[in-house]
């Protein structure tokens, strides 16, 4: 309970303040009352602060008298009596006049809050597009939550059909005519499936925006695939045999040691094909990952589409072209190192490219800075893709007999089905071995008759030239 002081304070002002300089504080609130200003009153806090309020009475409802209070200042922070005095003064004098101190107060703190809230709304009216994005590009490269390659890739697509574009349009102004101003561009030329990932992204720049406050809904929420490049067509694309079509796996054994491809780039394309794994899979792989003596190969969660880690038995097949490898680059910690400190591995683009570049039509313009050999790796059934070597040796396991349920554990598919997922955590380790034998054998037979005694040629070795030893060890055991 406050405790009141019997003592005014003085009718001088400077009495008074020497009053209050010798007061002592208390275990409990002290109210000092001041002699001249009704209703005026010095709390002394058990802390030692000195704080001003005035008592007043106001009507409130039917007639009815409420007490309040309302604070003044602090002696300390400078409010001394005399101007403690007039400050009480004058609103007593509004008081009597119907004024109300504390819903005065209420009234200005709304004010200064409606004033800030539109200060803060004509600021992110200012805020464009680019500075989303920007945004968005820092929640990309995280490194635990953001994208494998740091957002590189969603940022160049946004960069190149959105940003250059329409980056400096405040992103309280987009809308979807600026959308499909960028993306009719892409259609326009035939690339519908670029055309909806462009989509994707955007719509997931947006949506960052509204989590972020830069708008409070995006305007792209309701435009699907089906409005913009239409559904994105299943790829079927394999290079083995199936019932419908013919074997092109013999004519890429034939044709791919005179690519032109670098000899570690030729070896990946075994790899992949051996193993079924993913490209980011292999040029993410580190030699500490991969145990010849057990033939094992293990794929970290880190490196892995789904964060799943997964260890895959390596056949004869897989094993010899990996040993191919760690005769190239088992110096370095990567199985596919690269030039850049930053970035110590290839990236899987690098042999996407060099793929896509040597199957142009032969007869087509030698491109600047490009490499001369445009067209020797063209199959019979047209265009194919790295990734669809993944697929060719899924295909493979299954005409070899082995059942859909060990080819999706082979290539780390998770399982159909939530309850499978929470409750089957085993492997079957033995069925897929079984699986991965069959594919090294058939390829291996495969490899041999294609190449019928041919050697690989060591040719644009990437990243990183050939020294003379490698130059011999590739002529004698290639």
């Amino acid at each position: 309970m406050a405790v009141k002081n019997k003592e005014l304070l003085p009718r001088s002002t400077d009495s008074a303040d020497k009053f209050i300089r010798k007061v002592t504080p208390g275990q409990k609130d002290i109210y000092i009352q001041d002699s001249t200003v009704v209703g005026l009153v010095l709390r002394v806090t058990p802390a030692g602060k000195k704080l001003w309020h005035l008592r007043y009475s106001v009507q409130v409802g039917s007639g009815q008298w409420v007490g309040r209070k309302n604070a003044l200042g602090a002696f300390d922070d400078g409010l001394k009596t005399r101007s403690a005095r007039e400050l009480a003064e004058a609103w007593r004098v509004r008081i009597r006049q119907g004024k109300d101190p504390l819903e005065e107060k209420k009234h200005l703190a709304e004010e200064r809050k409606a004033k800030q809230l539109q200060e803060i709304a004509e600021r992110q009216a200012l805020r464009t597009v680019n500075d989303a994005a920007n945004g968005y590009a820092v929640k990309l490269a995280n490194p635990s939550s953001g994208h494998q390659d740091g957002g590189t890739h969603a940022m160049k697509i946004l960069k190149n059909h959105l940003l250059d574009h329409f980056g400096d349009v405040p992103i309280s102004e987009f809308t979807r005519q600026h959308f499909f101003a960028a993306a009719d561009p892409v259609l326009a030329a035939g690339h519908n499936s670029m055309a909806n990932t462009v989509l994707l992204y955007t719509k997931a720049l947006f949506q960052y925006a509204v989590k972020r406050e830069f708008i409070q809904y995006s305007v792209l929420d309701c435009i699907e695939k089906a409005d913009v490049g239409g559904k994105d067509k299943i790829r079927s694309r394999v290079l083995c045999a199936t019932r419908t079509k013919n074997d092109e796996l013999l004519e890429l054994y034939r044709i791919l040691p005179n690519s032109g491809l670098s000899l570690n780039l030729k070896i990946a394309v075994h790899i992949l094909l051996g193993t079924s794994c993913r490209g980011i899979e292999l040029f993410k792989g580190k030699w500490d990952h991969l145990n010849f003596d057990s033939g094992e190969w293990l794929i970290p969660g880190e490196n892995s589409k789904n964060e799943d880690p997964i260890i895959i038995h390596l056949s004869e097949y897989s094993k010899k072209w990996f040993t191919k490898l760690y005769e190239l680059t088992g110096h370095t910690d990567w199985m596919m190192p690269g030039k850049s400190k930053v970035r110590p591995h290839m990236l899987p683009k690098v042999l996407s490219k060099a793929v896509c570049e040597r199957q142009r039509d032969p007869n087509a313009l030698q491109k600047k800075t490009r490499t001369k050999n445009h067209s020797t790796l063209i199959l019979p059934d047209g265009h194919w893709t790295v990734h669809d070597l993944r697929r060719t040796a899924a295909t493979k396991m299954q005409m070899l007999g082995v059942t859909p349920d060990i080819i999706d554990a082979c290539q780390n598919h998770r399982p159909l089905g939530s309850v499978r997922r929470r409750y089957q955590h085993g492997e079957s380790t033995e069925q897929m071995h079984i699986a991965w034998d069959r594919l090294g054998d058939s390829l291996m037979a495969m490899s041999e008759a294609s190449y019928s005694g041919d050697r690989l040629k060591s040719t644009e070795m990437a990243p990183m030239p050939l020294n003379d030893m490698y130059r011999e060890m590739d002529h004698q055991s290639l």
